[in-house]
């Protein structure tokens, strides 16, 4: 049933201008006073959810703040977590300065050292020498391997017989990295693991190193490091791995049957000059 539109002149106008015998807004006016039909994917968030998310994020920021460790690589190292007792001091005593150093520097090994010389020790053929059996490690004194771990090494060092001197074979420095007591625990462990026997290293004596190091930028030469002694402070010429042993009359006499008659002959003549 059509409206009627003849009081109302303006409405009758409009009609007929469009040529309708009714006006159009008066047949919508209900239609119009109706919202509109929601759209499937955009219907309005839930308050709750809004809240919900708020105090998560809220929560989440305050998590991360008070445990994230500084987000420092090692804070969260599996080892860390779990730490596995060292393969040579597993039953030793827990007070022993050795067995403790060992069990602290476990974790940085596994943290920094153990992607490169491998869990085992025994590194990566061609790429990354071992430290199990190495003469290095061995040595007497730390002088010489804890100069690697502070400035790093580049160029060919022979372990065991073998040379490594492939571009994978490049040591990166720790000396900003690691402080002196991780430096000295990791090379304790080292240094008794997989077999290896050696003495304790202290802080004092990497601290000692650190010192001598101050100045330099490079990473330490092989061939270079070889030169200097195997003790923090002591006597060049001893080869790596060797401890230094006095010279017995009993080993001085052994050592002369093996010479050669002529030269048996010109030390003596030499002696008694």
């Amino acid at each position: 049933m059509s409206a009627d539109n003849s009081s109302n002149p303006s409405a009758r106008n409009r009609a007929l201008d469009r040529g309708e015998a009714t006006d159009v807004a008066d047949l919508h006016v209900a239609v119009m006073r109706e919202r509109p039909e929601p759209v499937e994917g955009m219907e309005p968030l839930n308050l709750w959810l809004v809240v919900f998310i708020a105090v998560l994020l809220f929560w989440a920021g305050s998590y991360l703040t008070y445990f994230s460790g500084g987000f420092r690589a090692d804070e969260f190292a599996e080892s860390q977590i779990n730490p596995t007792p060292p393969p040579s001091v597993g039953g030793g005593n827990a007070d022993d300065p050795v067995s403790k150093a060992t069990r602290e520097g476990a974790i940085v090994f596994n943290t920094f050292c153990a992607a490169c010389h491998q869990a085992d020790g025994n590194g990566v053929p061609n790429q990354f020498p071992p430290l199990a059996g190495s003469e290095w490690v061995n040595a007497e004194g730390p002088n010489r391997i804890a100069r690697f771990v502070l400035n790093g090494a580049q160029g060919p060092i022979k372990v065991k017989g073998v040379e490594f001197n492939s571009p994978a074979s490049v040591m990166n420095p720790f000396k900003e990295t690691l402080d002196d007591k991780q430096i000295a625990a990791v090379l304790t462990y080292v240094r008794n693991s997989w077999g290896n026997k050696a003495s304790l290293v202290k802080p004092e004596e990497i601290a000692t190193i650190r010192k001598e190091l101050a100045s330099v930028t490079t990473q330490m030469n092989p061939a270079d490091v070889e030169k200097l002694p195997v003790t923090v402070g002591g006597a060049a010429g001893a080869a790596p791995g060797a401890a230094s042993a006095a010279l017995t009359p009993d080993k001085l006499k052994e050592a002369l049957k093996k010479l050669p008659a002529d030269q048996l002959k010109t030390l003596l003549q030499d002696v008694s000059k």
